[in-house]
């Protein structure tokens, strides 16, 4: 998860414009307030900025470019400030914009910002548009926007996360993105309080993406490589007990799971029986779509980083460990997030006080990794971790090590800790976690991202031990180009061979739902389709624990949100195969179907002959035989099955265990307690419900347990 941290140096404080007398104000702020009037029944508030072009712009704080004032004619406002960019910082903010406002925002006030911009050159330009703290840089609005050469308007409506004196909440746009000139006008801020909802108030910020059209060239091609990476041919063949084919057999083949990771970022608490368990939530990342398809991977959001572990922020070690074991369980793989993030903020504070004390931060560092990767009941369960996390934009650790022998940059650290990850578990997949490529829309070329890349070769050309790159996706209102997203994914694949996983998914609440399903739904097609991609997680997926209570899938009450059903459709519709087939003359029955698990079921003559798991990760033939008993399929230790899944509604499953279970229960989706029994031998039947549905079975054994579920139809 990222938090955007920028240092601005300025070389003059910040002036603060004159405050007009009360109820003074120019022809364009008379104006807007009776246009909000007429078209939107907004009357009241107060202006949080000077209402007077002139004033506010006089007031305005410009640094990184040279600046001059306009006047505007044909317009709704008549004055503006053009910024002149001399040339591409190494970030987007070494040159900007910025007023203050002149009185003060309570938290919770509802606020509607306007701003006319332009580029003022014949090609299209870059600022990010950003409301903060001034002192902490806390954002309530980031807008990456590439700006037209004809004048646009920018209205964003937002709720105060909390309180601003006068002069502490920054309005602004960097703009150092490139060489350009930029024209800015027509601001206004205007607070209404608590007098309407947030969502009476307008928005306009003309989104779009390139790419979003029906008939946008990169879909075809996407289809194409989705066709080819991402399915495998399966052919099973059935001869009868000489070995003679049989045509005409049953061959059901049901995908079971996908070989492509899709999770999202979760709380250990609320799972497991841990003391925040929400019934609901752990449903859903077994039953993400209510059909029985949940997650195949997830991520804790807090838990594994640093401060988290050891402060026991949401849940303690063993509640940690709990959760990781409930999720192998049944079947989930859980990434590490993360084992260092390089800025003294993300360090235990012991870091910063001993800053240079070098050999006793690396005497911390290997601490922390040989804990995590030998913590018992973490061992061995970790799928991979995000080893190095933001390290283009966190510096403080390198900085500390820098110029110490052998360690010139000081990032010689990072390949330090690459090394030590792969001496304490040499089988562990090491993964660099970042945000500056598509977060912020920086594509092959623009200098953070040329930073970032430079930092990742360091590495490679360091010989450290690297297997994948996270590229986290919080993609704000300023939607990323489909183009500029494989642009990226291909610039890094060509250039390290590594692969990928897009691994913090989320989008701004400033997007309207069908623009969500949209970009969403793009998002996800491109990942499918790019040969480097192994998942897609989100960063949460319900409203009720989401770091900006904006998550990408589910609202507060639990439903479904048109982009979770997008990738639903995606994930477990287009792109999942269940089929039915009948063998031919040769006796064989042949399907291309999507990488991942499946259960094959052959029937001879109306009787089931086999039961059987696969995996399809390449072509893939299997023989079965009519005539033979119909195989059991291992489900768990001490424990197989032989059942249809989905299953009839009405009908009964037969369960074979090594010994009698202790106790077995069958749940509903919602967490009742449907049936709970204790069967006296080690092979018995369970009556299925009559009404469809999703249901978890658990058993209790002698040699442990096991828990899966039920999907009746």
């Amino acid at each position: 998860m990222k938090k955007y941290q920028i240092t601005l140096v300025l070389l003059a404080l910040t002036l603060l414009a004159p405050v007009l007398p009360a109820g003074a104000q120019t022809a364009y702020y008379t104006n807007l307030l009776t246009q909000l009037a007429v078209q939107n029944g907004l009357t009241g508030g107060a202006w949080n900025l000077p209402a007077d072009e002139q004033t506010l712009l006089n007031g305005a704080i410009v640094y990184g470019n040279t600046a001059s004032n306009l006047n505007i004619s044909g317009e709704a406002f008549s004055r503006a400030r053009q910024l002149q960019v001399p040339a591409a910082g190494a970030n987007p903010w070494d040159a900007g914009f910025f007023v203050s406002n002149t009185q003060a925002i309570a938290q919770g006030d509802r606020l509607l910002l306007f701003v006319w911009v332009r580029s003022a050159t014949a090609t299209a330009g870059k600022a990010n548009l950003f409301i903060e703290q001034a002192d902490t840089y806390d954002k309530e609005v980031y807008y990456p926007y590439n700006v037209p050469t004809t004048w646009t308007r920018l209205v964003f409506r937002f709720e105060a996360g909390q309180n601003y004196p006068v002069g502490k909440m920054h309005l602004g746009f960097h703009i150092g993105h490139l060489a350009q000139t930029l024209q800015v006008g027509g601001i206004a801020l205007r607070n209404y309080a608590g007098a309407y909802p947030l969502a009476q108030l307008p928005i306009e910020l003309h989104q779009d993406y390139a790419g979003s059209a029906p008939d946008a060239p990169w879909r075809a091609e996407a289809a194409s490589r989705i066709e080819q990476l991402r399915k495998a041919n399966l052919s099973v063949v059935v001869r009868d007990a000489n070995g003679k084919p049989v045509p005409g057999a049953i061959v059901r083949v049901d995908m079971l799971d996908h070989a492509f990771k899709f999770g999202s970022a979760i709380t250990a608490k609320r799972i497991a029986g841990n003391h925040g368990q929400n019934n609901l939530y752990q449903q859903r990342i077994l039953d993400f779509d209510g059909q029985g398809h949940g997650f195949n991977e997830v991520v804790f959001e807090n838990d594994l980083k640093w401060d988290a572990w050891t402060e026991q922020w949401d849940a303690s070690p063993a509640e940690i460990v709990n959760a990781v074991h409930w999720l192998r369980e049944r079947g989930i793989s859980v990434r590490g997030h993360n084992l260092v993030w390089p800025g003294w903020q993300y360090l235990p504070n012991d870091l910063e006080a001993n800053q240079l004390n070098r050999a006793y931060l690396r005497s911390r560092l290997d601490a922390r990794i040989e804990e995590m990767l030998h913590y018992p009941g973490l061992a061995g369960q970790i799928a991979e971790w995000d080893v190095l996390n933001e390290i283009t934009a966190n510096n403080d650790l390198a900085n500390a090590f820098a110029g110490a022998p052998g360690y010139p940059t000081g990032r010689e650290i990072y390949v330090d800790i690459l090394n030590k990850v792969k001496a304490e578990d040499p089988a562990m997949p090491a993964y660099l976690n970042d945000y500056v490529t598509l977060d912020l829309g920086n594509a092959p070329g623009s200098p953070v991202y040329e930073q970032c890349k430079q930092y990742v070769q360091e590495i490679a050309t360091a010989g450290a031990s690297v297997q994948g790159l996270g590229f986290q996706a919080h993609i704000g209102a300023g939607l990323v180009s489909m183009y500029d997203i494989q642009a990226i994914l291909d610039d890094f694949y060509a250039g390290f061979g590594y692969r990928a996983k897009l691994t913090e998914f989320d989008l701004s609440d400033l997007l309207s739902d069908s623009l969500s399903v949209r970009f969403t739904r793009d998002l996800l097609t491109m990942a499918f389709s790019h040969a480097s991609v192994d998942g897609f997680l989100s960063w949460g997926f319900w409203d009720g624990a989401h770091w900006h209570d904006n998550a990408p899938f589910f609202r507060d009450d639990w439903t479904m949100k048109p982009a979770g059903q997008a990738v639903a459709d995606l994930l477990f519709r287009a792109w999942w195969t269940r089929d039915s087939l009948l063998t031919d003359a040769g006796g064989q029955a042949a399907l291309r179907g999507f990488k991942g698990r499946y259960r094959v079921r052959v029937e001879c003559n109306g009787a089931l002959v086999a039961s059987d798991t696969l995996q399809l990760t390449e072509d893939l033939q299997r023989t079965y035989t009519c005539g033979a008993l119909a195989a059991a399929e291992p489900a768990g230790p001490g424990f197989q099955v032989a059942y249809a899944n989905p299953a009839r509604a009405g009908s009964r499953l037969t369960l074979r265990c090594s010994a009698a279970p202790r106790q077995l229960r069958l749940s509903a989706a919602d967490g009742r307690l449907l049936h709970r029994m204790q069967p006296e031998q080690n092979t018995f039947d369970l009556a299925l419900p009559d009404a469809p549905g999703v249901y978890f079975l658990q058993l209790t054994l002698p040699a442990g347990g096991w828990a899966g579920r039920v999907v009746v139809e």
